[in-house]
């Protein structure tokens, strides 16, 4: 059942503003701490549980959660935050941070540098999500914010229930858009970083052209042709417009298998998180100033030590020469 404004879970802990969006696999809600601080909440849809028997759920509520926790490891300044996972009553709720600004559906057209910085970012970023194993299976301009007063891209809303093997967690066909490769409409086809690398390339395509590339499903058919974006925007590079198409091969096998592949047919180099970022930038202020501190302590302490005074000189010993020094003797027994 859906959650309405006013609604605490967790004995309080959060409190509902109001739903975001909904689909076929889940709903995502507004929500605030007790301190206050918004958050985004993530659950599955009752349309689909509904749907499911009890075994199903069960396991599909595993496998959620077991994505949700791979989700918290993939630690990366494009990535949204996961603040915490939790149960409430039997639905798998995962916790994310609340992002100020617009989604990339609002971009018009943009410049090729303007675009690239974001793919860059995006790319770096499901880098990091391969690496842990997960696969995002949504990237789309609609999943991807832009941080109110800055250039920063955040990737959000992953597609976890699309991982589990049932065919109410396909893709449907009659619902296909642009950005979705043609392995998320089979239950049984496999599903790797060249999944992503499908969906990225034609959120790029999206950005540049101003236009949503046709669907794989009427590529597949016949039914539509994907047009070189070079085609549209004259403004697009050679090298660009080669690594979209590259990118947006109907077969799994004839794209970049690895997303790092793919960012270097763009020549587009990935951003590597620093562990410093880690840190907050007040440690390293407080860490910098101790040094520099202690450093002058030592500097002051030996501009102001006296010079210790020199050592005495040796007196010069005498050795008689009308004494014979005799050898020494070694006793025998």
């Amino acid at each position: 059942m859906a959650w309405s404004a006013g609604q605490k879970l967790q004995g309080g802990k959060y409190t509902i503003e109001g739903e975001l969006g909904a689909g076929r696999f889940g709903i995502t809600y507004l929500a605030h701490d007790r301190t206050s601080h918004r958050c985004v909440i993530k659950t599955l849809s009752d349309t689909l549980l509904n749907q499911l028997t009890a075994p199903e759920i069960n396991r599909l509520q595993d496998k959620f959660w077991q994505e949700a926790v791979k989700l918290g490891q993939c630690k990366h300044p494009h990535i949204v935050r996961m603040k915490d996972c939790f149960k409430e009553g039997q639905l798998v709720c995962i916790v994310m941070e609340y992002i100020e600004g617009q989604d990339l559906t609002h971009a018009n057209r943009l410049t090729e540098k303007d675009a690239l910085h974001y793919i860059r970012q995006i790319g770096s970023a499901l880098i990091v999500v391969h690496e842990n194993n997960l696969v995002h299976r949504d990237v789309r301009p609609g999943n991807i914010m832009i941080r109110q007063g800055k250039r920063e891209a955040v990737l959000i809303d992953f597609g976890l229930a699309v991982g589990f093997d049932h065919p109410l967690t396909t893709i449907n066909p009659t619902t296909a858009d642009g950005f979705t490769p043609l392995e998320l409409y089979h239950v049984d086809a496999e599903r790797g970083a060249y999944t992503d690398v499908y969906s990225l390339a034609a959120t790029l395509y999206r950005l540049l052209t101003g236009e949503k590339p046709p669907s794989v499903r009427d590529r597949s058919l016949a039914r539509a042709k994907l047009k070189p974006p070079q085609e549209i925007n004259p403004q697009i590079s050679d090298r660009t417009n080669q690594a979209i198409l590259r990118g947006m091969a109907l077969a799994p096998e004839e794209r970049p298998q690895t997303m790092q592949d793919w960012l270097d047919l763009l020549g587009v180099v990935p951003q590597i998180p620093q562990p410093w970022r880690n840190w907050d930038l007040a440690i390293w202020l407080t860490i910098i100033g101790t040094i520099a501190t202690l450093l002058g302590t030592i500097a002051a302490f030996l501009a102001l030590k006296p010079p210790s005074a020199p050592p005495p000189e040796p007196t010069p010993v005498t050795t008689p020469t009308s004494q014979q020094v005799k050898p020494e003797t070694r006793y025998r027994t």
